[in-house]
C-alpha cells in the first residue's frame, strides 16, 4: 500500500496516538466521504473509528465492531455509518445495507475490512492500513485518492512532521531508515561531502565544551 500515489506512513506509538488520528480525521471529514480500514484483528481499526466518532462529536462509547449487524450508525456533527465488511461476500450483501442508495451521499462512511469490497469502493476515498507491531505500536499507512490527496496534507504535517532531505529537499518521513535523508544515495552524497572537506566547523574546537 505504501507504494501507491499520495501515500504517507508512520508508526503510532500508543493507543492514544491512534485515537488522535481518528479525531483529526473527524475534524476534516464531510458528508459523502468514504474511509476504508484494513488490518488484522486487534490492529486498531475499531479504536480509530472511536477517535473518528469523537472528532465529529458523536459518542465514542457507542462504537463497537458491527460484525454481526454489518453496519451501525452514529449521530454527531455528521452522521457516521460504520460498516464491517468481514462477512460481506457478494454485491447483494452490500445492497442489503443500502450500499447503492443515496443515503451515503449525505453521511460519512467508514468501512472495516475494506479490502474485501475494494472493487466496489469509490475512486475518491481514503484507505488506511494498520499493522500490529507490538502491544502498543501500530504501523499506519494512508493511501489517498481523489480529493483526499490534498486533504491529508495537515495529517502529514501533524503526524510525520514536514522534514525535507538536506540534499535533494524531498519530503522525508520521521521513521525513514535514512532520516534525515530520503534515501541511501543522498546519505552517501552527504558523507562524501564530509570526506572531501566541503563542510567546516563554524567555530574553533573547544576541548572543554565539545564532548567527542
Amino acid at each position: 500500500m505504501s507504494d501507491a500515489p499520495h501515500a504517507i506512513a508512520w508508526t503510532s506509538g500508543s493507543l492514544e496516538q491512534t485515537l488522535e488520528l481518528g479525531r483529526t480525521l473527524g475534524s476534516i471529514v464531510k458528508p459523502g466521504d468514504v474511509i476504508g480500514l484494513v488490518g488484522s484483528p486487534g490492529a486498531g481499526k475499531t479504536q480509530l473509528v472511536r477517535g473518528l466518532a469523537e472528532g465529529i462529536d458523536a459518542d465514542p462509547r457507542l462504537v463497537s465492531s458491527p460484525t454481526f449487524v454489518l453496519a451501525c450508525e452514529y449521530e454527531g456533527r455528521h452522521t457516521l455509518i460504520h460498516i464491517d465488511a468481514y462477512r460481506i461476500e457478494s454485491l447483494s450483501d452490500l445492497e442489503s445495507i443500502g450500499w447503492e442508495s443515496q443515503r451515503f451521499v449525505d453521511v460519512v462512511t467508514v468501512i472495516e475490512w475494506a479490502d474485501r469490497i475494494a472493487d466496489h469502493l469509490p475512486g475518491d476515498c481514503l484507505m488506511i492500513e494498520l499493522e500490529h507491531l507490538d502491544e502498543a505500536r501500530r504501523r499506519i499507512t494512508m493511501c489517498a485518492s481523489g480529493s483526499w490527496a490534498e486533504r491529508i496534507v495537515p495529517i502529514r504535517q501533524q503526524f510525520t512532521g514536514d522534514a525535507r532531505c538536506p540534499i535533494c529537499e524531498k519530503p522525508v518521513l520521521g521513521d525513514s531508515p535514512f532520516f534525515p535523508f530520503c534515501c541511501e544515495r543522498c546519505r552517501m552524497v552527504d558523507l562524501n561531502r564530509w570526506f572531501n572537506g566541503d563542510y567546516s566547523i563554524g567555530r574553533p574546537y573547544d576541548p572543554l565544551a565539545d564532548d567527542v
